[in-house]
This record gives C-alpha cells, sequence and structure tokens, in this order.
C-alpha cells in the first residue's frame, strides 16, 4: 500500500512539474493544418514573380518594393546581368534589368566562369544604394543614387571588393551587408563547394563610412549547420543570423538560424531546426533556402526560392523560382517553423482597380509542349504554372473574352524575361479574321510583361504570336494579360 501511495504521489509530482514547464512550440502543427490550394489553383501568391529567380534580396523605397535575384538558366555561369522586380503592391511585378553588373563588366585577373548571382541591396547612411554581388566568384560593389540605378563599380580601381578566395580560401560568393541600428555596416560572406561538402564557413567583417573599406580583418563567424547564404537581422536587441544548409539542387536545401550578442556572434543555434525547410506533405515545395527578410510593421516575411512547381527535368529542368511566406516569432523570441504556401501572402499595398479580362477565360494554343504546360495556364493569374507551346515555327495562344470588349492593353510576361522575344498580338471578333495591334520582330531591352498599347478596340478574340527563332527562347509564357 505505502509503495502504491509512493508511486502515486510521484505520479502526480510528474504531472505538476510538467504543467508547469513552458508550452511547447506547437507552431509545426501548423505544417499539417494550414489552409492551402493546389499548386495549379488559379490566383495562387506564390512564386511571387513569374520567372526563373533565385537568390533574392529586397528594399522597399517609398512605396515601392524593389526584388533583385539571380536570373536562374539551367547553366548558371551562363547568367551574365542583373534583374531587378518592382512592384507597388507585391502583387503585380515588373521587370528590367540593370546597366551594372554584367559579367562582361565585372572581371579580373582571378576571376572564374561563375555568372552573376546573389546580390545584396542596402540604403547607406550617406544615402546612396549599394550592391554586393557575387561575379565570376569574386564579390564586387557597385554603387548608386537610385535604386534602378544608373549603377556603377564603387571602387575607382574598377576592381572586386574580394577577389577569388582571398581570405582563408573561404567560396567568395552569396555577400551580404547588414547595417545596424548605430549606422555601422557589416559583410558577410562564404559558402563551400558542394559537390564535396555542405559543411561551408562564413567571414565578416567591419565596413568603413564609405561602404568599400574593410574596418579591420575578416573573420570566421560561421554558426552550425552553415552552408551558404548569410542574412543578419537585429530584434529585440539580439541579432539573428540566418543561412542555408544541405545541397542546393535537392530536398535537403534549408535554412536555420542561430542567435548571439554581437554581430560576429558567438552563435548560439536555434531550437527550431530548419525553420524553412522542403514541405512533406507537398511535393510542389522543396528545395527552399537562399532567403531575405521583409519587415512591415509588426510582420516579418521570408523570401526565398524553392524549386519551380512544374517538377519535371526534361521541361523546366531545375530553375528555381522565388516565393513568400510569413515568419512568426514565439514570445521568448526564438523564430517559428516557416509554413510554405502556394497561396503566399497577398497585396502589401494598394492594387490598381482595373480588370484583367483574360483572367480565367477559355484559351487555347497552336500546340502545348506537355500536359503541365497547357494553354489555360496562361491565364490563371498563377507564377507557377507556365504555358509552352509545341516546338515549331510559330506559337500561338488565344484568348476568348466571351463577348466584344472594349482592349486597351495586353500584357505578356514571358518565360524567360533575360531573353529577347519575337511576338505579335491580333485581335477579331469572329475568330478568322485578325488585325494586328502590334508587333516585335526587332532586338528590344528585355523586360516583363512585354506590353502592347492598342488604338481604340473592340474585340472577342485576343491573340498573342510567338516566334520562335534559332538561338532565341522557346515559346514560353507565365501570363497574359487583357485591359
Amino acid at each position: 500500500m505505502k509503495t502504491a501511495l509512493l508511486l502515486l504521489a510521484a505520479l502526480l509530482a510528474g504531472s505538476s512539474f510538467a504543467r508547469a514547464q513552458a508550452p511547447a512550440d506547437s507552431s509545426v502543427l501548423r505544417l499539417w493544418h494550414h489552409p492551402d490550394k493546389p499548386f495549379n489553383a488559379a490566383g495562387n501568391g506564390n512564386p511571387l514573380l513569374p520567372g526563373y529567380y533565385a537568390d533574392p534580396t529586397i528594399v522597399e523605397d517609398k512605396g515601392t518594393y524593389y526584388i533583385y535575384a539571380t536570373s536562374d538558366l539551367t547553366y548558371w555561369n551562363g547568367i551574365n546581368r542583373m534583374a531587378a522586380w518592382t512592384s507597388t503592391d507585391f502583387v503585380n511585378w515588373q521587370c528590367q534589368y540593370l546597366n551594372w553588373p554584367t559579367k562582361a563588366q565585372c572581371g579580373s585577373s582571378t576571376s572564374q566562369t561563375a555568372g552573376v548571382w546573389a546580390p545584396s541591396v542596402v540604403k547607406a547612411p550617406n544615402g546612396k544604394f549599394y550592391m554586393y554581388v557575387s561575379v565570376g566568384e569574386e564579390i564586387w560593389v557597385g554603387v548608386a543614387d537610385a535604386l534602378l540605378g544608373p549603377w556603377r563599380n564603387a571602387r575607382a580601381d574598377g576592381q572586386p571588393l574580394v577577389r577569388h578566395k582571398a581570405f582563408f580560401f573561404v567560396e567568395t560568393i552569396d555577400a551580404e551587408c547588414f547595417i545596424d541600428d548605430d549606422g555601422q555596416a557589416y559583410l558577410y560572406w562564404g559558402s563551400s563547394h558542394s559537390d564535396f561538402d555542405i559543411e561551408g564557413r562564413c567571414l565578416a567583417v567591419k565596413l568603413k563610412p564609405d561602404m568599400i573599406t574593410f574596418d579591420g580583418e575578416p573573420r570566421d563567424v560561421t554558426p552550425p549547420h552553415y552552408f551558404e547564404a548569410p542574412y543578419l537581422h537585429k530584434r529585440d536587441g539580439q541579432y539573428y543570423f540566418s543561412y542555408s544548409w544541405g545541397h542546393t539542387w535537392d530536398k535537403t536545401y534549408q535554412v536555420r538560424y542561430s542567435t548571439g550578442p554581437t554581430p560576429f556572434g558567438p552563435w548560439t543555434e536555434g531550437m527550431m531546426r530548419p525553420i524553412l525547410g522542403t514541405n512533406t506533405s507537398d511535393a510542389t515545395i522543396f528545395s527552399t533556402g537562399h532567403h531575405t527578410l521583409l519587415r512591415r510593421g509588426v510582420d516579418t516575411y521570408i523570401i526565398y526560392h524553392r524549386f519551380n512547381t512544374v517538377n519535371e527535368y526534361k521541361i523546366s529542368a531545375k530553375l528555381r523560382q522565388v516565393a513568400v511566406d510569413k515568419l512568426l516569432y514565439n514570445p521568448d523570441g526564438s523564430i517559428q517553423r516557416v509554413v510554405t504556401t502556394h497561396v503566399g501572402v497577398g497585396p502589401l499595398g494598394p492594387v490598381p482597380p482595373r480588370r484583367n479580362l483574360a483572367y480565367r477565360a477559355p484559351t487555347t494554343s497552336s500546340g502545348d509542349l506537355d500536359p503541365k504546360t497547357k494553354a489555360s495556364y496562361a491565364t490563371d493569374e498563377n507564377n507557377g504554372t507556365p504555358w509552352i507551346g509545341k516546338p515549331g515555327p510559330t506559337a500561338r495562344l488565344t484568348v476568348d473574352l466571351g463577348t466584344a470588349k472594349s482592349v486597351k492593353e495586353v500584357a505578356i510576361y514571358p518565360e524567360y524575361p533575360i531573353y529577347t522575344y519575337q511576338f505579335e498580338v491580333l485581335t477579331s471578333n469572329d475568330n478568322r479574321t485578325w488585325t494586328s495591334a502590334g508587333r516585335q520582330t526587332s532586338t528590344p531591352a528585355v523586360a516583363s510583361p512585354l506590353t502592347v498599347a492598342l488604338p481604340p478596340t473592340k474585340a472577342r478574340y485576343v491573340r498573342v504570336q510567338l516566334t520562335q527563332r534559332t538561338g532565341g527562347p522557346r515559346a514560353g509564357v507565365w501570363e497574359v494579360k487583357v485591359y
């Protein structure tokens, strides 16, 4: 009897002790119960950008969002320029390519064959904008008075800021600039060669007020489970160091974080490991990493890349796309597991009150490359579902607006904004007799969307005709919008 009473007392004490403990981080439960839509649902907000892009960085300035990102291609060393996407509402985006950096402009006696990768853009205390970017596996720094440029090399000698593996043989990619509350700037960079080792190293150094001169020597600040893509932010006096770990090309790629008392650490890894990773309940969200953060009021958003949702190597290889989801903190300041979604986060600014007449309108084509890239995807306002035409000299998309409507503008979001396209927009009321509304047959500046302004026109049918030419991109678009 006495033994039974002692056992009961122990059980009660254990129960009281358990109740007294801090509640477990239940954020992981949201991974299994959060509402979301299928990857191909019309109107999804993720991917955020209509195109293959990776390694994003973001700046919000005077009501406009600017995302700079690597233009993804199957051959990473062939990426030869830098894209900038802009939006005032975080839903409708426009792309242009900057005058600097390019592969041709950024070369030195120690440059490697790698392309233009992984920008970090900040506004310095001196009012100018600085870009730290990897070109040829060296870190270059540019400066501009405006976020869209013109940009130029910030160094008078035209050389890189950090030459290839100049310090401790650390990989010279993924530079990230952090500016502390007191205006002091720090530069971080480093990775490893993932063919051999995913345990990378990270270096950090103070920058002088000119933003291009080191204040001291770079030091090793590598946190636990670090591979690449460092990012630093500060919250409630604590420094959060987040970064990618795993292989860049498979489901192991993820984001982890550590915290520390200074921008140099020492670092203690967070208990949620990882905070962002492959969605094990959705095969179309994987290889999530290389992130940046947007802090807007009390909300924080994580912007990152993941593999495209077509997920068919013969169609789109392992090309990446930019996505955004919310990042949340626990009351103790620890970071919760990010719930990755197809829905996204929605508008972060006033959306222009104009209606896309093509949204979910019946759409046909001259031929689809694959059922996963069918014509109806061109009018679903979903940046994860491209239409790609069957190979041939000309590919056509025809949108049926139902009845004759006033058409003023047609916007085409090409599959690869880094390339130039030849196209023609035509209108008709009977689907037999067509009138040309505008064409592009020369070699214009690369951009997205490709926009055609129409004279006063009423039409039921709108056709986009893409010419496939030797050396040019295949016929493919993310969206066709009609206004």
